[in-house]
């Protein structure tokens, strides 16, 4: 277990995802997630669309939504936001642009998205206005495991 804890230098290019260093176990489980989660959606989405880049967006929507999750509550990631505040606001207007894409995907969701999406965007707002970091974790796990609790509760969600 000694090597999952290890730490790695992440490249230039992925600190907004996960900061400049990681563990192999928080990479690991990262990408075991994102990887897991777009199988499932893609499986379950597989008969909705006519065409292949609806599908193809929708896999790349899922696994930076599922992996960003997991990665948001690693250290490196939030040791990466808690030096940049300015990014982390920007990194929170950006998800504007994810439901977005999930309307023009699902047009028939509207309600659904809008309501999940309000939801997420009030929850990052909070807990980014949590300056003690070790707390904004656990309040995160709390929206996030309030927001999947009341989806699953919703049949239409």
């Amino acid at each position: 277990m000694e090597i999952l804890a290890r730490k790695v230098s992440i490249p230039m290019v992925l600190h907004e995802l996960h900061g400049q260093q990681s563990t192999l176990l928080d990479l690991l489980l990262t990408y075991t997630i994102a990887i897991l989660t777009t199988m499932a959606a893609l499986h379950l989405a597989a008969h909705s669309f006519d065409g292949t880049y609806k599908f193809v967006i929708l896999g790349i929507l899922v696994f930076d939504l599922s992996g960003g999750v997991v990665s948001n509550f690693t250290e490196g990631t939030t040791k990466y936001y808690s030096d940049k505040p300015k990014a982390r606001s920007i990194f929170i207007v950006l998800h504007v642009i994810q439901p977005l894409v999930l309307v023009w995907l699902f047009p028939e969701n509207v309600m659904a998205v809008a309501i999940i999406s309000t939801y997420t965007l009030m929850a990052m707002i909070v807990v980014n206005h949590i300056k003690e970091h070790p707390k904004q974790r656990v309040c995160g796990a709390f929206f996030m495991a309030v927001g999947l609790t009341s989806s699953f509760l919703v049949s239409e969600i």
